[in-house]
C-alpha cells in the first residue's frame, strides 16, 4: 500500500537545458520521479547527468527552464533542506576524522541517524579514528556512501556511488541501499551512473538520457517489458517477429537473433507460440545501447 509521500513527485525538471560555450550539455530535458522509488539516472560519460545533479542541488543555474524537489524550487531553501547530494568528488575540508564529519553532519541533516551511520562504517570497514587524509579512494568513497544512507534525507542522490570500490563493497553498498529502502520505504534515492548494469537490480524507476536529452523515464518493469530478444531459424525468427520494430539483427553461431519492440503485452505471447524460436528479456544495460545507437541514427539522420 502506497504512503501519501509515494503519490508526492520526489524530483520534476521541466525544459532544462544548460550550455558551456558552444558545448550543449543538457537540451530542454523534461522528466519526474514519484516519491519512496529508487531512480536510476542514467546514461554514458558526458550525456549530462551531473550537470542535471548540480542544477538540481542548486550548484549551478540552467539556461533555460527550473526544477523542484517535492514540489519545491531547487534553488529554495525548503527544497535543500529535504536533499542530501553526495557527489563523486570526496572533499573533507579541514575534517579530521570520521568522527569529526559525523558531527557536521548531524547538524546539517535533521533526519540524521547517528547509529546508522556508525554501523555502515562498520560494515565498509571504515577506520574511526584514522585521518581522512590518509583514506584511499576507495575509503573516502565508503564515507560518503554511509553520510548519504545515514542522512535521513527525503532525497538522497548517489553521483557514481561505485567509484573507486572494489566489487565486495560495491555490492555491500546496494544490499545497504535496499535495506535502507525497506526499513524507510518513503525515501526517494537517484543513482546516476554510467554503470548500468551494475544498478539494475535495486531500481524500480528509471531515467534514460543521451546527449543531454531524454531516452526513457518510468517504471523499470514497464520498459524492460516493451522489448524482447527472439533467436532461432533465421525464417521462423522473421516469421515470429513480423510487424515488430527491430532495434538490432545479428547472426550468432548459425541463428538469427533479432532485438524487437512489442506494440502490446501480447506481442509477447505471439512470439512464444512459435516453437521453432526462443525469446528473454534484454538486460537494461544491452537495451540502452540499443536505445542509443537508435537515438543516434535518428539525430545523423536529421543533419544529412
Amino acid at each position: 500500500m502506497e504512503t501519501a509521500v509515494q503519490h508526492l513527485v520526489a524530483l520534476t525538471v521541466r525544459h532544462i537545458s544548460r550550455s558551456f560555450g558552444k558545448t550543449e550539455a543538457l537540451n530542454d530535458l523534461s522528466a519526474s520521479a514519484k516519491g519512496g522509488k529508487i531512480v536510476g539516472l542514467l546514461g554514458r560519460n558526458g550525456a549530462g547527468k551531473s550537470t542535471l545533479l548540480r542544477i538540481i542541488s542548486a550548484q549551478l543555474r540552467p539556461n533555460a527552464g527550473e526544477s523542484e524537489v517535492f514540489g519545491e524550487k531547487t534553488t529554495s531553501a525548503a527544497a535543500l533542506g529535504r536533499l542530501c547530494m553526495i557527489g563523486d568528488s570526496p572533499d573533507f575540508g579541514r575534517l579530521a576524522n570520521i568522527k569529526e564529519l559525523f558531527y557536521v553532519c548531524a547538524g546539517l541533516f535533521p533526519l540524521w541517524d547517528e547509529t546508522c551511520a556508525i554501523e555502515l562504517s562498520r560494515r565498509f570497514d571504515l577506520p574511526m579514528k584514522k585521518k581522512l587524509k590518509g583514506f584511499s579512494r576507495g575509503m573516502q568513497t565508503a564515507v560518503l556512501l554511509a553520510v548519504g544512507l545515514a542522512s535521513g534525507a527525503p532525497l538522497t542522490v548517489f553521483d557514481e556511488p561505485s567509484l573507486g570500490l572494489d566489487a565486495v563493497m560495491r555490492e555491500r553498498f546496494y544490499d545497504q541501499l535496499l535495506e535502507e529502502k525497506r526499513k524507510n520505504p518513503d525515501r526517494t534515492f537517484i543513482l546516476s551512473t554510467h554503470l548500468i548494469d551494475e544498478v539494475a537490480r535495486t531500481l524500480d524507476f528509471a531515467i534514460l538520457i543521451d546527449a543531454g536529452m531524454l531516452l526513457y523515464e518510468g517504471a523499470l518493469s514497464d520498459l524492460l517489458g516493451m522489448y524482447l530478444s527472439v533467436s532461432g531459424p533465421a525464417e521462423a525468427v522473421r516469421n515470429a517477429t513480423q510487424g515488430l520494430a527491430v532495434l538490432k539483427e545479428e547472426d550468432m553461431a548459425g541463428s538469427l537473433v533479432r532485438h524487437v519492440k512489442l506494440n502490446h503485452s501480447a506481442d509477447a505471447d505471439n512470439v512464444r507460440a512459435d516453437g521453432r524460436v526462443q525469446s528473454a528479456r534484454m538486460s537494461l544495460q544491452r537495451l540502452f545501447v540499443f536505445l542509443t545507437e537508435e537515438k543516434e541514427a535518428a539525430r545523423h539522420a536529421t543533419n544529412t
